[in-house]
């Protein structure tokens, strides 16, 4: 909404009023033609043009503010509103020339703001700041009109810039920590909030100050500025979730569910924070109460099934089934109903066949369609009912072809029937009909590894890398054949560390880290990846194999001859486990 104009200069007098009253009652409505023309037979003096000029401004700003309010804006109020501000600005610069004040240049800022041209709101604001250099209220707008277009460096400049000259100003201070904050820039913000004495931190600032620490790890000190806000603004709902949400990443279940509990009092609290505490009870292996929070919390179709997913992620069936046959009593079951209670007769029950009778009923056009086509599939697929199993995977085919999931399971139905040619097949129409899609490409390289063509899976694993670069799997792919071929031994380094960095507990990564540092002769290195490979992955013949290779290469021949027979024992058959074995 636009800001009505401030009064700022003197009372107006009685006469200029009689004289301004005159001049409009001889124009009819003055309004609908703003400027004076230079040959009007009635001359006004200066004071009484001013007034004139205002009051015609605040008018203008008045008319501009009904329309702005108008919920079906027509493409003719727009236009209507473009010319009531072509003219409302006409009118301020006349005004401004007369007398200037900073208030004005930020309205006239706010009137190009209000119809999105930053650019000319921007030169406003530079155009005040000629004149009034310190103005807070100028100078917080100017770096605004920056962040919109994500000039965060110009943004900041303009906020160091008046800082430099008023150290003190804690508004313009907060600010700058907040656009630090905004781009996790959190040793910035923290260095920055840092220097508002402690005594003149608002519960805003503190706010500010504790996600900045929590940013750096710093949660005891968050914690700290947390409990701050808090107490001096007891209705601080955003700082009590911070709060509440800290506990909980640092184990404290207790003390965070004690905080969601209280916050669940405050009467605009969303359903966000009863789902937090539905969670927290899940996680305290309290089904019950969890229960009993959803059943005191709203009835709306979102809240319900978000809470059932809460339930069903846990393993507690029986209580999701209990929130899910609240739908029942409703006229309209939505479709999400039957899905769910279709996970809960396979995952809970395990009878697949109940589950596909709750599939059935999932209409077509609906938002669960597709999951379930591709559920009903599956479920086939465990009663051996191939046929069936395929004759979905087409009709999924054919509802979805944007959609890389029905290609697979068609692989995946050939496959359990052992036709492993028409499964590569669909893997390739599939290709074919959703090209790039990384899905089928993964599926298609594991499948090349299986027949033992580690070239194509190389080829496949590369056209994942050179469109995902982030993609784990296929850099891991990529560079543990490289390392087992002796082969570009430092690009199979890059690839398999920046996979590790992106899953650090993945066993199979870990253990390809090992291997190429194997490789490439960095043995001490190996030994240690190689040992957290193995206790992230135990159960794995191969890395253990691999255990024993790189306890020989450091004469651990003890350790080597506990690597080789525990891959013995996963793998009795393992051949080469027992050629190492005895070769030792």
């Amino acid at each position: 909404m636009i800001k009505q104009a401030s009064m700022t200069r003197k009372t107006i007098s009685p006469i200029a009023v009689a004289a301004l009253l005159f001049v409009i009652l001889l124009q009819g409505c003055a309004h609908k033609n703003v400027p004076i023309p230079a040959n009007e037979s009635i001359q006004l003096s200066p004071e009484t043009q001013l007034t004139y000029d205002y009051l015609v401004y605040q008018d203008y700003l008045s008319r501009l503010s009904q329309l702005m309010r108008l919920s079906n804006r027509s493409l003719e109020s727009v236009t209507e509103a473009a010319r009531i501000q072509h003219e409302a600005i006409t009118v301020l610069d006349r005004i401004l020339l007369a007398e200037p004040s900073a208030q004005l240049y930020s309205e006239k800022a706010s009137l190009y703001w209000a119809s999105q041209q930053v650019d000319q709101a921007r030169e406003a604001l530079k155009e005040g700041l000629l004149k009034y250099p310190d103005d807070q209220k100028l100078i917080l707008s100017l770096s605004s009109t920056y962040l919109i277009e994500n000039r965060n460096a110009d943004a900041e400049g303009v906020l160091l810039d008046y800082l430099h000259r008023h150290p003190d100003d804690i508004i313009v201070t907060s600010q700058l920590g907040h656009i630090y904050l905004e781009q996790k820039k959190f040793a910035k913000a923290l260095d920055t909030l840092k220097t508002i004495p402690a005594k003149k931190r608002t519960p805003d600032i503190l706010y500010s100050y504790a996600k900045a620490s929590a940013g750096l790890g710093l949660t005891k000190q968050a914690i700290r500025s947390l409990q701050t806000a808090v107490k001096v603004d007891p209705n601080y709902i955003e700082a009590w979730g911070e709060l509440a949400y800290l506990y909980e990443m640092g184990k404290d279940y207790d003390a965070a569910e004690k905080i969601y509990t209280r916050m669940l009092e405050f009467p605009e609290v969303s359903s966000h924070i009863r789902l937090r505490l539905i969670e927290l009870s899940l996680k305290l292996n309290n089904p019950d109460k969890g229960l009993s929070l959803v059943l005191e919390g709203p009835r709306s179709t979102p809240f319900l099934l978000e809470a059932a997913q809460l339930f069903l992620n846990g393993k507690f069936y029986g209580q999701a089934s209990t929130i899910l046959d609240i739908f029942a009593q409703k006229k309209d079951i939505p479709d999400s109903y039957y899905f769910f209670k279709a996970s809960i007769a396979y995952e809970g029950e395990e009878d697949p066949q109940k589950a596909l009778n709750f599939l059935n009923k999932v209409q077509p056009g609906s938002d669960h369609y597709d999951r379930s086509l591709q559920f009903k599939s599956h479920l086939l697929i465990v009663l051996k009912k191939y046929d069936e199993a395929l004759t979905i995977a087409k009709e999924g085919q054919k509802e979805f072809p944007e959609d890389p999931n029905f290609y697979m399971t068609e692989g995946m139905i050939h496959n359990e029937m052992g036709d492993l040619k028409k499964a590569e097949e669909a893997l390739l129409r599939g290709d074919q009909n959703i090209p790039n899609s990384l899905e089928i490409l993964f599926q298609l390289g594991i499948m090349a590894e299986g027949k033992g063509d580690l070239d194509q899976t190389l080829a496949y694993m590369e056209r994942i890398v050179s469109m995902q670069p982030d993609h784990a799997d296929a850099l891991n792919f990529v560079g543990y054949i490289l390392a087992d071929r002796n082969e570009q031994l430092d690009r199979a380094l890059v690839l398999i560390s920046r996979a590790n960095k992106l899953e650090p507990d993945n066993g199979y990564i870990t253990d390809s880290l090992a291997w190429v540092l194997y490789r490439l002769g960095r043995y001490k290195e190996a030994w240690v990846q190689i040992k957290r490979a193995v206790s992230l992955r135990d159960k794995q013949p191969d890395l253990w194999i691999h255990y024993g290779d790189i306890a020989v290469s450091m004469k651990y021949f003890k350790s080597a001859a506990k690597g080789y027979k525990r891959a013995l024992k996963l793998d009795p058959k393992n051949s080469e486990a027992q050629r190492k074995l005895d070769s030792l």
